[in-house]
């Protein structure tokens, strides 16, 4: 329930791009769960009754679907012209965080994903809208549409980011009905709403960049179950330190290039990357279970590193968008953020293991396969779910 706008001055007008759910522009106002009534236009129902996106009817009807999404949003009360309009599932979407990106995703005209019975709740549509420029000095007040359906615009997450000509960004977020004041020419933004404005809030520091590292490899299960495989594959402290340092190496190199955006602009890079890492993970635990004697080799290791890198850069995106006079510092922060939460998940695991290890009792089953056994389950079930999401979005 995400509604990501930018704000651009072009061409002595304002460029707005906006990325949010196609409910929030198909629903009517006065739409009525359960209430009986027959789908609205450019949308149906399937056996168990839920709505999906007629896609021959966003097709067919482009004139109709054209004056619906440039609706979506305001300036000072008034809307724009739509000037471009993609919309997809959410596996295929942009990110939306990436400028250059989002500038070459949305293009001339309408375009539709070629599912043509997707779940209402998987379709967004990213747009590109034009309006005229404020006069210099006054504050405007961008807002959603009051067509909106009221119950998705009170659980809507928004992020709005104000790209100035001096090259900074204003960056704001808010819940509920999108009111947001904001100069184009001042190096300042306010949020508009609930008991009336209040300044921005302030850029977050470096801690807070490690903090955000941190918990993103603590919060994220596949790069759980990598670290809980890297221990059980090492047969010493020092093998162990070395395919640690070779995955730090790996991961640090990707983290750095996905984390400038470019590849986001690429619909198949992101669902490839996650079933790469769930691929990762398996490929460890087979090794593990294998029972050679050094089943995780630092190349290998390094290799996987890589693959991870890009799934941590993930992460950053949308806050490298806003903090661009920061951007080493971000990624230098959240890269010793991964670093340390690595180091905690082994702190945790080895003695846990070591203590298994020496008790283990079984002698038909080696204590390692056993445990690397559901975390080689758990990725085999991810390759497949991440596949197909993937063959989705390839052409």
């Amino acid at each position: 329930m995400a509604r990501i706008v930018h704000v651009v001055p072009h061409d002595g007008a304002l460029r707005v791009y906006v990325q949010m759910p196609l409910a929030m522009v198909l629903l009517p106002h006065d739409w009525s769960v359960g209430g009986g009534q027959p789908p609205p236009h450019f949308l149906d129902t399937d056996e168990r009754g839920q709505l999906v996106v007629d896609g021959a009817a966003l097709r067919r009807d482009t004139s109709l679907l054209q004056a619906r999404l440039g609706r979506a949003l305001q300036i000072d009360g008034a809307y724009g012209s739509l000037e471009g309009a993609r919309i997809d599932t959410l596996t295929a979407r942009d990110p939306f965080t990436f400028l250059p990106a989002i500038e070459r995703n949305v293009g001339d005209g309408v375009t539709v994903y070629d599912d043509v019975s997707v779940d209402l709740a998987d379709a967004v549509v990213s747009m590109r809208l034009r309006f005229p420029r404020p006069l210099p000095g006054v504050q405007s007040v961008l807002s959603g549409s009051p067509l909106e359906w009221p119950e998705l615009a009170e659980r809507a997450v928004n992020i709005v980011r104000i790209h100035r000509e001096d090259s900074s960004v204003g960056s704001h977020q808010s819940v509920g009905s999108l009111s947001s004041t904001f100069d184009i020419e001042a190096a300042r933004a306010a949020t508009a709403g609930g008991g009336g404005a209040q300044a921005a809030e302030p850029q977050p520091g470096f801690l807070n960049f490690i903090e955000g590292g941190v918990h993103h490899v603590l919060g994220g299960l596949d790069h759980v179950l990598l670290i809980l495989l890297l221990v059980l594959g090492a047969s010493s402290v020092a093998q162990f330190a070395r395919t640690s340092l070779a995955f730090t190496l790996g991961h640090s190199i990707t983290l750095c290039a996905g984390a400038l955006g470019g590849l986001n602009a690429l619909a198949w890079f992101a669902p490839g990357v996650e079933v790469a890492i769930a691929a990762s993970i398996v490929y460890a635990g087979w090794r593990v279970m294998s029972g050679r004697e050094k089943p995780l080799l630092a190349p290998a290791v390094f290799c996987v590193g890589l693959v991870h890198g890009f799934g941590f850069s993930f992460a950053l995106t949308d806050a490298a968008a806003s903090l661009a006079g920061n951007l080493a510092g971000l990624i230098v922060g959240f890269n010793l953020g991964i670093e340390l939460g690595q180091i905690a998940l082994s702190l945790v695991a080895a003695p846990v293991l070591y203590l298994l290890r020496r008790y283990w009792r079984s002698p038909h089953f080696a204590n390692g396969r056993v445990l690397a056994l559901p975390c080689t389950a758990i990725a085999s079930f991810w390759v497949i779910e991440r596949g197909v999401a993937l063959m989705q979005v390839l052409p």
